[in-house]
């Protein structure tokens, strides 16, 4: 009996010393910027090619907490430039259950950032193929499919259904970086 109790006490010590090891915090890595950490989670998730995976880093404050996802949408070939394309999504708020999410579409160029579409929520899907760009509502469930042949336009404008196309809608804008 004392050999299985003195087993478990010592899988638990074990269990708990890797969890803590596992976690750090920016406490731990103070010297470190948050955009650093954004920075490499871009890389990553450029490098990866994978649209199957999120990468996401959680910031904590006392008062605030912040959770920045990034995730791979695919390539967009315009004129005779390849573009990749990810989704940048940053939740912030108090308590994790009030977030409040800012979405964009960011374009990278030979692996700089060229441009991003802001304006976006947590609402829409995005769907890239070859040269088109296809944005989902959940919330009005309609859908807008922009063909990117010829350029980047500086804004995009997605009405909420067929029938109000002409009154209401969001606007995305394009900020371009270079």
């Amino acid at each position: 009996m004392k050999i299985v109790t003195f087993c478990i006490y010592i899988t638990i010590c074990f269990l708990i010393i890797g969890c803590k090891k596992s976690t750090s915090t920016i406490r731990d890595n103070a010297y470190d910027s948050v955009e650093k950490y954004e920075t490499e989670l871009e890389k990553l998730c450029l490098e990866s090619h994978n649209g199957s995976v999120t990468y996401s880093i959680r910031i904590k404050t006392e008062d605030l907490t912040n959770d920045y996802e990034y995730k791979y949408l695919g390539s967009l070939k315009i004129k005779k430039n390849n573009f990749k394309v990810i989704q940048q999504k940053i939740l912030s708020g108090q308590y994790q259950d009030s977030q409040r999410a800012a979405v964009s579409i960011r374009l990278f160029l030979k692996g700089k950032l060229y441009g991003e579409f802001t304006g976006l929520n947590n609402f829409y899907k995005i769907k890239i193929t070859s040269n088109t760009l296809c944005l989902y509502n959940y919330e009005t469930k309609s859908r807008s499919i922009f063909e990117l042949k010829d350029s980047i336009p500086n804004l995009l404008f997605f009405p909420y259904n067929d029938k109000d196309s002409l009154s209401s809608g969001d606007i995305f804008y394009f900020n371009r970086c270079q």
